[in-house]
């Protein structure tokens, strides 16, 4: 797997899109890791448009001030408020349970979710830990850890994004863009 294009998050973190080929098209598959020093998660496989039309949307929310948290929420917990909200969810959909995240979320795959938001002027990115069995069942053999245990283990990672870095990145998926098109 090859870097395609990599971007500063802060002293240690990059968001790294990587892909197994040249990408071509916007069609064309890519992961996202997130790199740090000792440690790297993939937060996103999917095609490269997906990446960036999300990605690119939340971060342009964030420039125009569109995409503050809600006061139920708190900068570095939304992911763990999504978690316990999600595991708590019944099986039929009340009229009144509202997604009040859907705004905020950018990617997910079994293991995290991908966040993206403000709060008192500052932009946040943030990746959490996501509970494996939400909405999959176990596969054979797999070991299932209960909901309670994966709630003492959970952690995310919060990273602030100045608005330097939020045009950066910006530009850097432009650029994906016109290459894929």
């Amino acid at each position: 797997m090859s870097i395609y294009c990599s971007n500063k998050l802060s002293d240690g973190r990059q968001l790294e899109f990587s892909s197994k080929y040249p990408l071509k098209s916007r069609f064309d598959e890519i992961s996202l890791f997130l790199r740090e020093e000792f440690n790297e998660v993939c937060i996103f496989e999917d095609v490269i448009q997906e990446a960036v039309t999300t990605l690119y949307t939340g971060l342009s929310n964030c420039v125009l001030n569109q995409i503050t948290l809600n006061l139920e929420l708190e900068v570095g917990r939304v992911g763990e408020t999504w978690n316990n909200w999600t595991y708590s969810l019944s099986d039929v959909a009340e009229e009144d349970e509202e997604d009040i995240f859907q705004q905020y979320w950018i990617w997910s795959t079994r293991d995290f979710q991908t966040w993206v938001y403000q709060k008192d002027g500052r932009s946040y990115i943030e990746v959490s830990s996501s509970y494996r069995w939400h909405f999959v069942e176990p596969t054979e053999n797999e070991k299932v850890i209960p909901f309670d245990e994966f709630m003492k283990k959970y952690n995310s990672v919060i990273v602030e994004l100045s608005i330097k870095q939020i045009n950066n990145i910006l530009k850097s998926l432009e650029k994906i863009k016109c290459d894929c098109n």
